[in-house]
């Protein structure tokens, strides 16, 4: 047997192992959450905020960064039946959070136990991007025997959509150095500037954002336009699912924000500018086709010539008689206040979310 064979033997002999412990170890965790109460996640006291694929109730699936599951749960412990994309998660308890990460493989997590015997309060919020071309399927929840589900809260009657790229995803938001071997570590599209800008406004979000993808030119794409923009993706329930299709009339925001730009103009050759312009419009014009009462906030950084393309566009557009289009760009971000590859970072997206959040108040409709 020559070294190569060897090697390749012990490969096989290493993964075959960790196979085996890996199923041993789901094997256990279902054992011992057999005599605990299973939720169905088609149970109507489960609020999926985001855009989730419910084709099949007992099986939702869903990708896209930022999307939320929330439950009240009755009982000293609660574990999740799910199988991830490979991606980090928020878990908040009542008022403590952690992160946790679910695999590809689906199995039983625990998320918490010991608690006191009473109501409790249990969200679930996507970080980042997941590993590529991975989508998520809740299969259920598991409380204590005996225990049930609590009604929720009414949700907030303003509902704001997020479109756009890596900075609505909180690329790399809690690092403290610009360079980041793992940026997905760092990410959390719960602290970006859009969804900091709901809660301070109490209002119902979702985001629709790819990190590295424009409406013209993806990230260091080296031609002027690029196949698989984000157009592409727009109307998708699940981003890696082409055959997805959102239901635009299921969740109908008050007011859209778009941010793009970034990516577009991220390297040269930059996009000329007609180009980007006539790509901005349209994907303007489909946000209004399909959300005709919303209103619209199209939101730059402080980097031209996009910034001052995008602004020119809103200008001509009023001009035109549409006063359901508006503009904000935010001041320039300090080093200091930098994540991973110079994106905004935790304090950053905060000051930005409060100004759009003064840039978006007056637009929301009265909830009487």
């Amino acid at each position: 047997m020559t070294e190569s064979e060897i090697q390749n033997s012990k490969f096989k002999i290493q993964n075959f192992s960790i196979n085996l412990i890996v199923l041993i170890l789901t094997i256990a965790f279902a054992a011992s959450y057999a005599q605990d109460k299973h939720i169905s996640p088609s149970d109507p006291l489960i609020r999926y905020n985001g855009r989730f694929d419910m084709k099949n109730p007992r099986a939702p699936r869903f990708d896209w960064p930022g999307n939320l599951i929330e439950l009240r749960f009755d009982g000293t412990s609660c574990a999740v039946k799910i199988r991830g994309d490979g991606g980090l998660y928020n878990v908040f308890v009542n008022d403590s959070q952690f992160v946790r990460r679910f695999d590809t493989l689906e199995t039983i997590y625990p998320l918490v136990s010991g608690l006191k015997d009473s109501i409790h309060l249990l969200r679930i919020t996507k970080r980042f991007e997941g590993k590529t071309g991975q989508i998520s399927t809740i299969k259920g929840f598991y409380i204590d025997s005996g225990k049930t589900l609590q009604p929720l809260d009414d949700p907030p009657f303003h509902k704001i959509e997020f479109i756009g790229g890596s900075n609505l995803l909180g690329f790399g938001i809690e690092a403290d150095i610009i360079r980041c071997d793992t940026p997905a570590a760092f990410s959390n599209t719960y602290l970006s500037f859009g969804p900091v800008a709901a809660r301070l406004l109490n209002a119902q979000y979702h985001v629709i954002a790819m990190s590295g993808k424009g409406l013209v030119r993806n990230w260091r794409s080296p031609y002027l336009s690029a196949p698989r923009t984000f157009g592409n993706f727009y109307t998708r329930t699940v981003k890696n699912d082409p055959k997805s299709k959102w239901r635009f009339n299921s969740w109908v925001p008050h007011v859209v924000v778009v941010s793009f730009g970034n990516n577009d103009f991220s390297t040269r050759p930059h996009t000329p500018k007609e180009l980007f312009q006539i790509h901005y419009l349209n994907f303007i014009q489909e946000i209004k086709v399909r959300n005709p009462k919303a209103q619209i906030v199209c939101v730059t950084s402080s980097r031209e010539p996009f910034r001052t393309y995008v602004r020119e566009l809103v200008e001509k557009e009023w001009e035109n008689g549409n006063a359901q289009i508006h503009f904000y760009s935010f001041s320039p971000v300090p080093r200091r206040e930098c994540g991973c590859d110079w994106h905004p970072g935790v304090n950053a997206q905060a000051h930005i979310g409060g100004e759009l959040a003064e840039v978006i108040r007056p637009l929301l409709p009265s909830d009487e």
